[in-house]
């Protein structure tokens, strides 16, 4: 299923963006303007109000015995709809160019504090109840001070994050600049042919230590990330309901904990999973002392650079992860009317739409204030950009394919680039609803450590790849699972008109087909474009992606490949040591990417 807001977040974004073109565009919505919609200001605001249209029998306006005098309540509500859809269409375009003002303010913003973090690079607070503990310099690691009197670092640090990196960072503290950035240009996203290199194995590293387990006589399970992050995640859904969760309404409290209560708490929990495990990986990689592996916990005791509540603090990004994930579930089922999640009835089903989309709202406010109660500005920062991101890709996937035009193209190479584009779209899309959650809160957590910025890039690039791969499987899972074994309605995508990598990669293939035949009507991209509404059509998209050879392979091999990228940015960024047991909850993240795209549900 594809992450969404909710309606009203929606609504929120369109507006936000109307206001921008109404001001720059002023001319086509004054009275008897010639251009576009040429409408009243009166009418506008009306529209925008959404009133009903029995509003307009009762009006005594001019603009209304002139506009709909003589056509009555059925040809009123029609041409507000026509204009609805013009309006939401400009809006749309509007948000969906690069240099649009809709997401321009967050880059001002870091242009900002870069700056002040240039000028002042001292001036940094972290605690998890906003309390200092003689810890200041920059976030990302690009600046550490010790507390006063002690050395910058107790261990020596391994492999690529070495002594002689950390110490130029001391070092160089008083003139490196903050060379942290949110901006990603997202040009990894779609590889043509991609095939993976280690499927169905893993890693050599990580493949030599599990067969030398089996040879031995041991469990494997020493690198499962399931059993290592068993206990954490097991008080993580109670953390949340009794902790974070907490209003005076007790309906909204119960829609709010929902998922996280035993009988509905049948989630993954992929992304705190992340969190948990780096959060350890992270800490094996700049020491040179073998960590227990059998402690009841997975959190070491803070360095003595880092802050002093550094376990709880990451403990608390992995519980706000979730939150924001289920939020977007909340919002994610009214929009798509799931009447299912996870083998439960929906919130919405059960507490109603207005509900359930107040309950959503409600965590993610609640995320909000727990992310604040971090004190760090550049995770706040990178957390935040996960909801700027999620309503960027459902505005993405209200407008559709960025290439309309596929169906009909007669010259076969423009085709096959307006095939590429809307892969590339589409994949571009799955991260801002998907991929970047997983990303920032991955970088995030380096972040919170005061990790060197190889570490972080690192941690970055692996939740990205990872989130990428994830949604992937789920594009597949979607055409060949069922109620029983997703724990929610199978072809959900298709019924809700939107098309798939799967679907993707039979149109293009079906396009490529017809035009060694001279054919230029694909049938396929047909549907897309109509968004499945015909009846009929859901039926007959999934006849021909089940009867393309290539479709579901290229989609898997793309997962894969993905998996291995997130795979690879581990490995490079901490390589083995001497020490086995300081890369065993790396091997276990590795693990977890080879396991999502594994998995059949």
């Amino acid at each position: 299923m594809q992450c969404s807001m909710s309606s009203c977040c929606r609504t929120r974004v369109l507006t936000a963006s109307l206001a921008q073109v109404l001001r720059r565009q002023a001319p086509p919505w004054k009275k008897n303007a010639s251009s576009n919609f040429g409408i009243s200001q009166t009418w506008t605001n009306r529209i925008l109000s959404c009133r009903p249209s029995s509003s307009f029998s009762n009006s005594n306006d001019d603009d209304t015995s002139s506009l709909f005098g003589s056509f009555g309540a059925a040809a009123a509500k029609s041409a507000t709809q026509s204009i609805k859809d013009r309006i939401k269409s400009t809006i749309l375009n509007e948000a969906l160019r690069d240099d649009s003002r809709l997401w321009q303010s967050s880059s001002t913003n870091r242009k900002r504090d870069t700056y002040q973090n240039t000028q002042n690079p001292n001036q940094h607070t972290n605690g998890l109840n906003g309390h200092g503990h003689g810890h200041y310099g920059h976030v990302n690691g690009t600046s550490i001070s010790n507390i006063p009197g002690q050395p910058l670092l107790e261990e020596h640090a391994i492999g690529s994050v070495n002594e002689s990196t950390l110490t130029s960072i001391q070092t160089d503290r008083t003139t490196t600049t903050n060379s942290y950035s949110l901006d990603d240009p997202l040009d990894d996203l779609y590889i043509h042919n991609a095939s993976s290199r280690y499927w169905p194995n893993l890693p050599s590293p990580v493949q030599r230590r599990m067969e030398e387990t089996t040879i031995n006589g041991e469990s494997d399970n020493s690198t499962d990330p399931f059993v290592l992050t068993q206990m954490e995640l097991g008080n993580l859904s109670q953390s949340i309901r009794e902790d974070l969760i907490g209003t005076d309404h007790p309906v909204l409290n119960r829609a709010a904990a929902y998922f996280f209560e035993a009988a509905a708490d049948g989630g993954k929990k992929v992304r705190p999973m992340m969190v948990l495990l780096l959060s350890r990986a992270l800490a094996d990689a700049v020491s040179n002392t073998s960590l227990s592996s059998s402690s009841s916990t997975l959190f070491t005791p803070p360095m003595s650079w880092q802050r002093v509540d550094l376990p709880e603090a990451q403990r608390r990004l992995a519980e706000i992860s979730e939150m924001i994930h289920t939020a977007s579930l909340f919002h994610d089922d009214v929009i798509d009317g799931a009447d299912t999640r996870r083998g439960v009835p929906s919130v919405h089903a059960v507490f109603g739409n207005k509900m359930a989309i107040l309950a959503g709202d409600y965590l993610l406010a609640r995320a909000s204030i727990c992310l604040a109660r971090l004190r760090n500005a550049q995770v706040v920062e990178t957390m935040s950009t996960i909801i700027e991101h999620l309503v960027r890709g459902e505005v993405m996937q209200i407008k559709g394919s960025s290439s309309p035009s596929t169906a009909t193209t007669t010259n076969s190479s423009t085709a096959n680039d307006q095939s590429t584009e809307r892969i590339v779209y589409y994949l571009r899309k799955n991260f801002y609803k998907t991929g970047s959650l997983m990303a920032n809160s991955c970088r995030s957590t380096a972040l919170l450590g005061d990790y060197p910025p190889e570490l972080v890039a690192a941690s970055y690039k692996f939740g990205k790849h990872v989130g990428m791969a994830f949604q992937l499987v789920d594009d597949c899972l979607d055409f060949e699972g069922s109620l029983a074994s997703l724990g929610k309605p199978a072809l959900s995508d298709l019924k809700a008109g939107l098309a798939t990598a799967p679907v993707l990669f039979a149109a293009q293939e079906q396009q490529q087909q017809q035009a060694e035949n001279s054919n230029n009507n694909n049938l396929l991209w047909t549907l897309v474009d109509r968004k499945f509404k015909q009846p009929g059509d859901v039926e007959l998209a999934l006849e021909m992606v089940l009867a393309s050879p290539t479709a579901m392979q290229q989609t898997k091999e793309l997962a894969r490949f993905h998996a291995e990228c997130a795979m690879d940015a581990l490995l490079q960024a901490m390589p083995s040591s001497s020490s086995s047991k300081n890369s065993l909850y790396r091997d276990a993240l590795i693990r977890l990417a080879h396991k999502v795209v594994a998995r059949t549900k």
